[in-house]
């Protein structure tokens, strides 16, 4: 990994869900497989804010987690994962491109929001257009 690709994954971070997750997201580039005790010593971070940074991390898919055979957990971040946050703009456009107004949104609802249920995804993007056709 480069400098020049750590310093952008950090920058896409802290861009796009704040300075906590962009320190521990950071950190677990550098440093690779790590478990929660671990990061949250080396960040000098609290471990509620760490745990709440992984959640968000592992909800976008940034983060990979394995559970070892005595139980411990380790954390690793997927920089080319982040870095494919630079296509986001693609991805909403060609989803435009190809399938209207609703393929844009139930794109852009996903990367907004990473894992998500298709009846919730379904439920936010009905209610954003009824908010539209409204509007």
């Amino acid at each position: 990994m480069t400098q020049a690709e750590i310093k952008l994954c950090s920058l896409l971070l802290q861009e796009h869900f704040g300075e906590i997750v962009e320190k521990i997201g950071v950190h677990l580039i550098r440093t690779g497989s790590q478990p929660l005790r671990v990061i949250a010593h080396d960040t000098r971070t609290p471990l509620d804010q760490v745990k709440k940074a992984l959640c968000v991390l592992i909800q976008h898919n940034l983060v990979i987690y394995q559970v070892h055979k005595r139980g411990m957990v380790e954390y690793e971040a997927q920089c080319s994962r982040v870095l494919r946050m630079l296509r986001y703009p693609r991805y909403i456009y060609t989803a435009k491109t190809l399938y209207s107004d609703t393929g844009e949104l139930i794109v852009e609802e996903l990367l907004l929001n990473g894992k998500m249920t298709m009846s919730a995804l379904v439920k936010k993007v009905a209610d954003r257009l009824t908010e539209t056709m409204e509007g």
